[in-house]
């Protein structure tokens, strides 16, 4: 039988999975920040010809206090959804090991303690992206599975690996 590239084991905290949904608001669709800009600033275009009046002031002072305005509604959905998450967790996903094994065409992903095992080709995934802490493996536009780099032995071999396999699919963010 096939020996593995890499064999990791790797795990999900609950601060884990807040960061991972701070990265996938803010980072996986680089549109949210002119969207929300552009909002706010449409907002603030009502704002100041308040009165019949434009303000350039107004306008500023407007399109600054929506946008931060957006922002913090678009942070509290995501602690919001944090919190279900982790409040609704009833089968151990934080904190359980998966083991990965990355072969020459394939990942075989075993998590012991819920005992699931999963075998997947590369094509398979949606995208692969890297941030600072983790690689991201998106199953589908909405599903992904985080390894974290510090569970990495040697995390430049793994990155081009990981690049190789997943050219065009793969990104940093």
């Amino acid at each position: 039988m096939e020996e593995p590239i890499f064999i990791i084991n790797t795990t999900m905290t609950k601060e884990d999975y807040r960061k991972f949904l701070y990265i996938a608001t803010f980072y996986k669709n680089k549109l949210i920040m002119p969207i929300l800009l552009l909002i706010s600033l449409l907002g603030s275009v009502i704002v100041s010809y308040g009165n019949g009046n434009f303000s350039w002031s107004r306008l500023i002072t407007s399109w600054i206090f929506l946008f931060v305005l957006a922002i913090i509604v678009v942070i509290f959905k995501v602690e919001r959804k944090n919190k279900q998450r982790v409040k609704t967790d009833k089968t151990g996903t934080f904190d359980s090991i998966n083991t990965l094994k990355f072969y020459d065409d394939k990942i075989i992903m075993e998590n012991k303690s819920l005992k699931s095992t999963g075998e997947l080709k590369y094509k398979q995934f949606f995208t692969v992206m890297e941030s600072k802490d983790y690689f991201i493996f998106y199953l589908t536009a909405n599903q992904a599975s985080l390894i974290r780099k510090k569970d990495l032995d040697n995390l430049q071999e793994f990155k081009e690996f990981i690049a190789s396999k997943f050219a065009g699919n793969y990104k940093q963010i």
